[in-house]
Formats: C-alpha cells, sequence, structure tokens
C-alpha cells in the first residue's frame, strides 16, 4: 500500500513538472497539501496546452500509443508493408515488406468484393496447418472491426498469408495481404506480441499527425471523463455525435435515455484510464478520425469491472465527437 501511494505521488510529480506556470511542487504542497495535488492534475490532463507540451518529445507521426509496440503500415497503392517498433519515444522502422493485396483498388465493403479494407485492425490469432495455398501461416485480422459493422460492411477472413507451397499464384488476392514465404516467416520472428501489434491499411500514404490533433483528443478524453464522474448529463452527453452508434447498434436517443436513468441514481463512481491508443483512422472523405482504446477501471458501490474500452472519435475543430463506443 505505502509503495502505491509513492508511485501515485511520483506520477503526479512528473505531471506537475511538465505544466509551464504550475508552482512548484514544494510551494504547492505548502499552499495546498497532497489532496489537491490530485486536484491539479486533473486539471492539468483536461488541458490542451499541457498535452503539447508532453507530446514535444514523443514521434507522434502515426498517433499517440501507451501500450503498443509494433505498427504494421500497409500502403496498398505501392503494396507495401512497413514494420516499425516502438522503441522509448521514437518509432524506427524494422523492415518493409513487397506484398499483393486484393484484386480491385479501394475500401471494402461486401463479401466477396476482392477489396482489401481500408482502416486500423488488430492482429487476433496466428494460424498454422493451414492449406498449402496459404504458405506456412496466417495472422488473422481483426476486420470487420466495430466502426466497420456499424457502417454496413460485411465480409470475413481478411489474413495475413503465404504463398502457396506448391504452384503459382494470382498478382493479386480476394482481400488478404500476401507475402511470399520467407518473408512472412521474417515477420512472424519480428512480431510475438500480437495484443501489442496494430495493422493500418490506407490506400496510399499514412498522413501524419499533428501535435495539435493529438492534444485536442487528450484533453477531450480527460474532459469527458470528468462529465463522466460528476455525471453531468448534458456536458457528457455534448461529446457524442448525432450519428452516434453503441456497439449494439442503439442511437443517440436510447443513448441520451439509458445515461439519463443511470445518472439520475447519483451513484458515487470512480473511474481511470490507463495504456492509452490513439491511432489515425484512414478514411475516403479525410475527416480527422481516430481509434481510440484504453484500459477501464469502473468502481461503483459493490459493482467492478476492468476491460479494454474502445472508441471511434472525429475532430470536428476542436471538439471532440463520439461516433462509436464499446
Amino acid at each position: 500500500m505505502k509503495y502505491n501511494i509513492k508511485m501515485k505521488l511520483l506520477f503526479l510529480v512528473s505531471i506537475l513538472y511538465l505544466e509551464l506556470f504550475a508552482y512548484s511542487l514544494m510551494d504547492y504542497y505548502r499552499k495546498y497539501g497532497t489532496e489537491d495535488i490530485g486536484k491539479e492534475a486533473e486539471r492539468l490532463l483536461k488541458s490542451k496546452q499541457f498535452w503539447l507540451e508532453r507530446l514535444k518529445n514523443i514521434d507522434t507521426d502515426f498517433g499517440y500509443y501507451e501500450d503498443i509496440e509494433y505498427l504494421l503500415i500497409v500502403n496498398k497503392i505501392f503494396q507495401s508493408l512497413d514494420v516499425y517498433r516502438k522503441r522509448g519515444n521514437i518509432f524506427q522502422m524494422v523492415t518493409t515488406f513487397d506484398i499483393l493485396v486484393g484484386e480491385k483498388r479501394g475500401d471494402k465493403f461486401t463479401e466477396g468484393d476482392k477489396r482489401t479494407p481500408t482502416g486500423v485492425y488488430e492482429l487476433v490469432e496466428k494460424l498454422k496447418k493451414l492449406d498449402q495455398f496459404y504458405g506456412p501461416l496466417a495472422f488473422v485480422t481483426s476486420y470487420p472491426n466495430l466502426f466497420d459493422k456499424l457502417h454496413g460492411k460485411s465480409g470475413s477472413g481478411i489474413w495475413i498469408h503465404g504463398y502457396p507451397l506448391s504452384g503459382d499464384r494470382n498478382p493479386y488476392t480476394k482481400g488478404c495481404i500476401a507475402l511470399k514465404n520467407d518473408r512472412l516467416l521474417e515477420l512472424s520472428r519480428i512480431v510475438r506480441n500480437l495484443d501489442k501489434t496494430l495493422l493500418i491499411l490506407e490506400d496510399g500514404q499514412l498522413e501524419k499527425v499533428s501535435k495539435e490533433d493529438l492534444a485536442i483528443v487528450l484533453a477531450s478524453l480527460y474532459r469527458w471523463l470528468d462529465s463522466w464522474r460528476s455525471q453531468n448529463l448534458r456536458y457528457y452527453l455534448s461529446f457524442y455525435s448525432k450519428e452516434f452508434r453503441r456497439f449494439d447498434g442503439n442511437d443517440l436517443k436510447w443513448f441520451r435515455e439509458y445515461k439519463k436513468r443511470v445518472f439520475s441514481k447519483k451513484k458515487r463512481i470512480k473511474i481511470f484510464f490507463t495504456n492509452i491508443n490513439i491511432t489515425p483512422y484512414p478514411n475516403r472523405e479525410k475527416k480527422r478520425l481516430f481509434r481510440i482504446t484504453f484500459q477501464e477501471r469502473y468502481i461503483s458501490g459493490k459493482y467492478r469491472f476492468q476491460g479494454k474500452k474502445e472508441l471511434y472519435i472525429e475532430l470536428i475543430g476542436d471538439r471532440m465527437k463520439i461516433l462509436v463506443e464499446r
């Protein structure tokens, strides 16, 4: 218990150190005490300026990641797969692979359209002992993801796999990503922890993410958290898009009434976010879309929840609007 308290205080110290206009920690402690140090930390987490300062020396070209080790970035037009590994605050390119993608260009929408999807996906499983057509192994992707499903996309079985062990193959796939077998085995040796790997599929070159946008997203995320904790329904709902859909398909009207009932109970709740990952979400409209995941710890009376939270959001000006939530 004493160790945990010390670690929390050290974390708060590091946060306060980065705030340009804050008191020195000792002066702040002398004036306000330890309880208010926590309040000051919460204030800073809701500040765009704080996050701009924190992001200054972090490589954010591909987003913001607290719990990801590898990024696999596919350029479907140039038929390349670039592997990046996070080392400290920097993503370093490990290698690049030539690949085959779907016969037809563009984003995948329906089963059998012979297109490789555009979006952000996880690698959920590594398969072996396959039909010889797929080579020595395959990585199963999470297509269709939650965003895809709620936008009516269909299909399944989008893999990263190899070439036939015997015989030739076409210079394209039905939607999967194919590598020559020796390169696939090399990828398998590099990417060992699937839980800490993300796949980003883009039609062309992935655009760099601005620190300004990430600072807005991070500050907004903690403002949303604050409105949730305080059960301020109007402020809480202001973070949701009119086109919002929950994971089960329910719309904003249903969600508003549901949260109204929940918040009316005025139960004391505690909510904590850790392991935040923010990924730019490729899209044809060039909207400022992001996929956000984090570990949520929720406590309300005897009820406890700890697990992964997933959001898809759009930045409109300097406002975050939640499109999809699970």
